[in-house]
């Protein structure tokens, strides 16, 4: 073994014809930028992954608990959970807040400019509404709604009906089928900015109390129960587990459930990481077997020399294989460092931006998913050293005679 290394050192330094030094080195680069690409999607995709599953829970929970109902309906059946199940969810080890929701349906009209809009009236918690307005709310808005009927809205859907902070708007609800609306002047008192474009042309927030008083609602009934969990991993587990638990006139539905479409969407990165990992393997690999077939061409007469002087067939083998081992780590070494140096320059300065309303976020998230690009490094090592063992036993084929007439 330590002559094996020791010839390859040599071959590495004395590469023999002029072709040889930059073939190795265009086969270095090649790996390089193929193991950036590969890494630059790992982080980017994961990134894209974890940031929107993160924004989606911080809105919407990772888990809701509401009324039973056989077909979808906007309007919510109030429920309540007892004591001891509403205390046993809150002092779960896998669960990191609980918030009741009350929900209201309404009409949003702006009777100066003549413009409405139906939406989704959202009551929350004073604590909810806080740390949704430091993360999300503009710089001007109050963290919440202080007069009644006080709301928050998106500005997107400020801007649609031409309302600003401080203007009054006019909420058309209906309590009961068969009845007239009911009219309910609102100020304006914050803007803010998810960039889930749904949320935000659909969904004002209010105080839990107001929203509670449109229903015509007393007591500790919501509309439901939005469970956010220290692990996103385990929450279609955690909900089934949970359906099972509460009465059966309520249910337990993932934000997977709820929204299948994006979720279904989000999966799909796992394969195109792995497809961009099995194309640049396969250029890669082509790319080591071609360097290392002309290396070993080159060295043909030497090969014939070292059998001719009694080198076993295992001596030479390991010499070309020290060589595409170095060829194939010096390669990952740099596509490494390069591609996590520029996801690392990603993740500190924000420079690629992204359509909000195709990716529902304004910059491209970076994840350093670290079982992902350990693993993707084994693989490449793997196959890339196993194919290449291929053209190296191609050695024990040449006779030390015509090794050493080969000119």
């Amino acid at each position: 073994m330590k002559e094996a290394f020791f010839i390859a050192r040599k071959i590495q330094k004395s590469t023999g014809s002029q072709v040889i030094g930059p073939l190795l080195k265009l086969s270095i680069v090649a790996t390089a930028l193929g193991m950036a690409l590969v890494l630059l999607s790992i982080t980017s995709g994961k990134g894209l992954q974890h940031a929107i599953m993160d924004k989606f829970s911080a809105l919407e929970g990772d888990f809701t608990i509401s009324a039973y109902a056989p077909n979808r309906t906007e309007e919510l059946n109030p429920i309540r959970l007892t004591d001891s199940l509403a205390g046993a969810l809150c002092e779960a080890p896998y669960v990191r807040s609980v918030y009741p929701v009350v929900q209201k349906m309404a009409l949003l009209v702006n009777p100066i400019e003549d413009a409405f809009d139906g939406i989704q009236i959202k009551g929350m918690e004073t604590d909810y509404l806080k740390t949704f307005s430091a993360q999300y709310g503009t710089s001007d808005s109050a963290s919440t709604p202080t007069s009644r009927y006080g709301a928050l809205l998106s500005t997107t859907l400020a801007r649609e009906l031409g309302l600003g902070i401080g203007d009054t708007a006019v909420l058309t609800v209906l309590k009961n089928q068969g009845e007239l609306p009911r009219l309910r002047k609102s100020i304006v008192e914050g803007l803010f900015t998810t960039g889930l474009d749904e949320f935000d042309r659909q969904t004002i927030l209010m105080n839990q109390e107001d929203v509670a008083r449109l229903n015509g609602w007393r007591g500790d009934s919501v509309s439901s129960y939005m469970v956010v969990l220290n692990d996103q991993e385990g929450r279609e587990i955690i909900s089934s587990y949970w359906n099972a638990v509460i009465p059966y006139t309520m249910q337990a539905r993932s934000i997977e459930d709820r929204h299948p479409a994006i979720f279904g969407w989000l999966a799909l990165f796992d394969t195109n990481i792995i497809l961009v990992l099995a194309i640049v393997l396969i250029v890669a690999v082509a790319n080591l077997i071609t360097a290392l077939l002309v290396l070993i061409i080159d060295r043909t007469r030497m090969i014939g020399t070292l059998k001719a002087l009694g080198g076993s067939d295992r001596l030479i083998l390991q010499v070309f294989q020290w060589l595409s081992i170095r060829i194939l780590t010096r390669g990952l070494a740099w596509g490494n460092a390069l591609g996590l140096g520029l996801s690392f320059l990603q993740w500190q300065f924000s420079w690629v931006q992204l359509d909000p309303e195709t990716y529902y976020i304004a910059t491209a998230p970076i994840t350093f998913d670290w079982a992902w690009i350990l693993g993707a490094n084994a693989v490449f090592i793997v196959i890339a050293y196993l194919i290449l063992l291929l053209p190296v036993r191609w050695i024990a084929r040449l006779h030390p005679i015509q090794s050493i007439r080969f000119s």
